[in-house]
């Protein structure tokens, strides 16, 4: 092998080996850029922190986004209705059932066997308020419950209709919901409520 050969020989193992350098720190370039795009995804359950009725909204909100990461639109809950009947239900989270079960919704159990708390002067009910781990297993229990419970197929009919003719009417859609609560004028509640929290 001549000189000049040997020379050409080299140069393009040189070359070779920069062109493997350029293309893995292209590539570790572009896996930066991309993971700097995303959006970051919560893997761990908001805390639910307030000390305020703005405060109890807000961590209820952080509450139902870390849920809807996990469903589609057809399984979500328009957002004002959920932040209403939270308000009602618990109070802005001072009720007893909430402060002592994490109940926000004021869902019933009848199995005895589960966590529950009796109502006031009441200990030989038959039913009891569920306890929950945290206030976000509770909001993610309430979403089950209304888009599974058989009290609440008109209200998931209603809802994809809806949602098929492309806008939801939160204040038509909670007239599907009398069956949530045994008060008459439960849903006038629910509208006030959603009126008043849009101020």
């Amino acid at each position: 092998m001549n000189i000049l050969e040997q020379i050409h020989i080299e140069s393009f193992s040189q070359f070779k080996k920069w062109i493997l350098v350029l293309t893995i720190i292209f590539t570790i370039f572009l896996i930066d850029m991309d993971m700097n795009h995303k959006k970051p995804i919560m893997a761990k359950q908001p805390e639910f922190i307030f000390n305020n009725s703005e405060q109890f909204i807000s961590s209820l909100k952080s509450c139902i986004s870390w849920i809807e990461k996990d469903t589609t639109q057809y399984q979500n809950i328009p957002h004002e209705i959920t932040i209403a009947q939270a308000v009602i239900e618990s109070d802005y989270g001072k009720s007893r059932f909430a402060v002592q079960g994490n109940n926000l919704f004021g869902v019933r159990t009848w199995n005895l066997e589960q966590p529950h708390i009796k109502p006031f002067n009441d200990s030989n009910s038959i039913f009891g308020l569920k306890v929950y781990e945290t206030k976000c297993d509770s909001v993610k229990d309430y979403i089950k419950i209304l888009n599974t419970g058989s009290a609440f197929e008109e209200f998931r009919e209603l809802r994809f209709k809806m949602l098929k003719e492309g806008s939801i009417d939160s204040l038509l859609l909670v007239e599907k919901l009398n069956r949530f609560a045994t008060d008459p004028n439960y849903i006038k509640i629910i509208k006030r409520t959603i009126i008043k929290l849009r101020k």
